[in-house]
Formats: C-alpha cells, structure tokens, sequence
C-alpha cells in the first residue's frame, strides 16, 4: 500500500490530523526566523497578515475568493491520487478551462444566466479533455502521467498567451487580454460589499460531491481499488484503463471549472499569466489535507489567507519581501513530505519487525502484528 494511503487510513486519523498541523506550525515557526532576520517584528507581521485575511468581511469574502481555484484543483488531484495517479499538470487543465469559458462568453455574449451555465460546463468540459490525454497515454502505452500533464501544462499557458495575443486580443490595449466579459454572464455577487461570486457556492457543492464520489460511491471504489493494488483491482474484474482515463478526466474536469470560475468570477477576462500558479499550489494542498475533501479545504483556506495576507505583511513591515509568502507554503510542504516520510518508514519498520516475529515464531508485541497488518493494507 502507497504512503498516500498509509496517511489517509481511519486509524492514522490522529496522525492525519497532526501531520499537517504540525507542517503548518514549523512553517510558520521558520518563517518567523526569516523575518526576524530580515528585520520584521513576526508578532506584527502575522498580525497585519490574519488582519488582512479575516480582519473584516470584505477581507474575508477575499480569503474566499482566492480559497476556490486553488480548492477544486487540490479536490481533483485527490481523486486522481485516490486511484495511485499523478495529475501535475492541473494549472494547465485550469488554463484550458480558462480558455473554453472565454470562448463560449465571445461567441455567445448575450445568453446571461444559460450563458454562465454554458461556460462553466464548458470549462468543466475542456480540463476534463486535457486531462483524460494522459489518463489516455498511461493506460494504452504506459507513459508516466507526471511527463504528459507536465507537458501539456506549457501547451496550455502558450496557447492562452496566444490568443490574448492575437485572434482574441483587444485593439489598442496596454496588456494583453481578452474582450470583458458582458455583465450577464459574470458570476454574481453573493455577499455585500465583498468580491465573493457564487464560484464559492459551486466549489461548495463540488465538496460534498467528492466526498460522495470518494467514500460512497461504487466509481469511488473502483479507483481506490486501482489505487491499491492494479493486479488485485483486475482480478476483481475492474477495467483498470477505463478507471485510469476516468480518474485523469474528472480531476482534470475540476481544475477547468475552476479556470471558469477565475474568469467569470473574478478577472473578467482572459489575460495572459491570469493563474499565479494555482494548480501547482493545489498539488500541496491535496496532500496537506490528506486527500480527505475537508482537510483540503482547510488547506486550501490556509494558502487563499496566506495570499490575501501577503497585502497586510507589506503594510505591516515596509521592505519585507512579498515573496516571504510563497517561502512559508513552500516550507509547509517541505516539512509535510519529511513527517509523511518518516511515518512511512515507521509503519515498514513496525511491519518488518512483525513479519519476522510470525516466521520465528514468537508472540509479537502487542499492537505490532494488528500495526504490520495495518501497513501492509
């Protein structure tokens, strides 16, 4: 069985929840040091930044708005790795996401509320397509889905950077970028006097749907089985292609929509560079929750405050380094895959040590024999 699944079994629950928790503290805690360094109070730092992410509602309706397109991709990239898959190409997927929504509000700009529906589908539509390439590539010839969707992740952000650029650019404009979305088919509003769209109601009812997909659906099975093991999935009469391509399309679906939703929603257009890199923070953000859909979005809560923050770190400590922000989430992921890697070696250790006891013949220790059993799935 994979570390991934190790870190999500019911009973590594206090494990699961730790983990994380104590990544998060380290980074936070180093972070600190590097302010100190820098010359920043880490007190008034971390101060101004929750201010600005939590201070207020329209400071929180933006920590929500940038919670959503990193939260879908992490959602998708887990149930890619639910079925022992590496989608790393989500912030492509986002892209061409981004793209499909933007084409649909073009071509058709005055459907309003069924051109919103259109485009988002759209959108859902487009990541699905890019992302079942490598499902596709893997399960047919056996190409490592981490190449591919790396690869196609470029393919993707020149061909937006293209048509910004060119057939759709706007005549006369200081950036590239599309035409503005018409008013009808921009997301609307759901909370007063903040920027929060009812993107944030769609990744909430995606949430709910994950958790079904992964946990109580017979789909949801089948993948975790692929996941497990490929040889026993088969010899259960699972189509293990079908589950492969599946996999990869629904988590690329995810990361489209929500390049859907950043366009009409929040940019208003489709600009070149419009993801800072959404879909490659998503991948830290699935592992950061365990592939679990709640621990997700509470990591994906942490990284949209983090960013919304980052505002009130500048004004906090004048000449900080934004980038002071991105070096605490790299951090929490660094510390993340130590603590995931060490347990892992913890739960061989135990196994070993209760597989030699069976073939010697001794009693084990109590907990190791139900501990080795427990690692080896």
């Amino acid at each position: 069985m994979s570390r991934l699944a190790l870190f999500i079994r019911p009973r590594g629950l206090v494990a699961a929840i730790l983990v994380p928790v104590g990544a998060v503290a380290l980074a936070l805690l180093t972070t600190g040091i590097l302010l100190l360094i820098v010359g920043s109070d880490p007190v008034q730092a971390y101060k101004s930044m929750f201010e600005a992410a939590f201070g207020n509602s329209f400071a929180l309706g933006n920590t929500l708005v940038k919670t959503v397109p990193r939260l879908l991709p992490a959602l998708g990239i887990a149930v890619a790795l639910r079925a022992g898959l590496w989608n790393i190409g989500a912030e492509g997927q986002l892209y061409i996401g981004a793209i499909a929504a933007t084409a649909i509000t073009i071509w058709f700009p005055d459907l309003g509320a069924a051109g919103i529906v259109l485009a988002l589908l759209a959108a859902a539509l487009a990541g699905g397509a890019w992302g079942a390439v490598p499902g596709v590539l893997r399960a047919t010839r056996g190409v490592n889905e981490v190449i591919t969707s790396l690869m196609l992740v470029y393919v993707a952000i020149l061909l937006a950077g293209y048509l910004v650029g060119g057939p759709w650019s706007v005549p006369n404009s200081s950036f590239p970028g599309s035409e503005p979305v018409s008013a009808g088919e921009r997301l609307p509003i759901i909370w007063d006097k903040t920027l929060l769209n009812a993107g944030f109601l769609v990744a909430l009812v995606l949430l709910g749907l994950t958790w079904v997909l992964v946990s109580r659906s017979s789909l949801g099975l089948r993948l975790r089985a692929v996941g497990g093991n490929v040889k026993s999935a088969r010899l259960a009469g699972i189509n293990v292609k079908r589950a492969i391509v599946v996999a990869m399309a629904i988590s690329g679906a995810y990361a489209g929509l929500a390049g859907g939703i950043e366009i009409l929603g929040v940019r208003g257009r489709l600009i070149d560079g419009f993801s800072p890199g959404y879909g490659f923070e998503a991948i830290a953000i699935a592992l950061l929750g365990g592939l679990n859909p709640i621990g997700i979005l509470l990591g994906a809560l942490l990284f949209g405050a983090l960013d919304a923050g980052s505002a009130g770190l500048q004004t906090a400590a004048p000449g900080t380094p934004s980038s002071i922000v991105q070096v605490s989430e790299s951090l929490t992921v660094i510390y993340l895959l130590i603590a995931l890697g060490a347990r892992d070696m913890w739960m061989r250790r135990r196994s070993a040590r209760a597989a030699l006891a069976e073939r010697s013949g001794e009693a084990p220790a109590t907990g190791v024999a139900s501990g080795g059993q427990e690692a080896l799935g």
